[in-house]
């Protein structure tokens, strides 16, 4: 007579509910939600006129752009030929402004790809306008508090020998203009790059269907042109008005500010939305 083995229990195999993710709060589930792209055209456009604001102040107190390095590269080249006479150091505030902003693309990019989805999450866009927006108001300080020299209205001050603190609120523009055109190209909105015109102004005239009645893309770099526009003339009146260029830089911030909001109640993203271009949306 065989003795039967001993039986020993076996752990029950694991059920798929018992392999889930830990549990979120519902508050780090919002922030880490991708949002819809429907109407994201809107806050890049509301950037594109902070762009014109901060080009127009710049340049005219420290004549350098923060946000078109374009015109800041031309000016580094003549540098080497000691031109513009009347801008000796020229050529060292445009290349803070390019390498600022270039660092400032490769830090947003790296920022807003951290928390996941391609950077297209609540956290990713709100976190990256709330550090713009506090670069905008640290400008704004230094101008308003005069710790950098500003044009007195509409009078140019006299000449004088340089002064180097001008690159500080300049680096940090610069910086934070880099986090514009970095969340247009997450946002797949390479129509508005909120930061320059010179491709817009070539995409819109060699478009076939530019004078077709819909056509969402046209409509967009055409609020582009006209957003930028906008923020340029306010920029130059503020900035030549009692209330000077520090006012400029505040009301950026503030903008930023709002932007920050309405990126953290943005819609969530919904089946059949993820990596979907802004060339294949008909809407804005």
């Amino acid at each position: 007579m065989t003795t039967p083995l001993p039986t020993t229990s076996e752990k029950p195999s694991p059920t798929p509910s018992s392999l889930s993710p830990p549990h979120r709060s519902p508050i780090l589930a919002h922030l880490l939600t991708p949002i819809t792209p429907t109407l994201t055209s809107l806050p890049l456009l509301l950037s594109t006129f902070i762009s014109g604001l901060a080009d127009a102040a710049s340049y005219n107190a420290w004549s350098a752009f923060v946000s078109m390095q374009t015109g800041n590269t031309i000016f580094l080249a003549l540098g080497a030929s000691s031109q513009p006479i009347t801008r000796p150091y020229g050529w060292l505030k445009s290349l803070t402004s390019v390498l600022l902003f270039m660092l400032g693309c490769a830090f947003f990019a790296r920022l807003m790809r951290a928390p996941g989805h391609g950077g297209r999450t609540r956290l990713a866009l709100a976190g990256s306008f709330a550090i713009q927006a506090a670069m905008m108001f640290t400008a704004a300080g230094l101008a308003t508090g005069k710790v950098v020299p500003t044009p007195d209205g509409p009078i140019s001050p006299p000449a004088s020998p340089p002064m180097f603190i001008e690159l500080v609120p300049l680096a940090l523009l610069a910086f934070q203009a880099g986090g514009q055109i970095v969340a247009s190209r997450v946002l797949g909105h390479s129509e508005i790059p909120t930061t320059v015109l010179t491709s817009v102004y070539c995409d819109l005239t060699s478009d076939a269907g530019v004078l077709k009645r819909d056509n969402a893309v046209r409509d967009r770099r055409l609020m582009g042109v006209v957003c930028l526009v906008l923020g340029g003339i306010v920029g130059g009146w503020v900035s030549r008005s009692e209330a000077g260029l520090g006012t400029v830089f505040w009301v950026g911030g503030g903008l930023k500010c709002v932007l920050v909001g309405a990126w953290l109640g943005w819609g969530a993203e919904r089946a059949g939305e993820e990596g979907k271009g802004s060339k294949r949306r008909k809407g804005w």
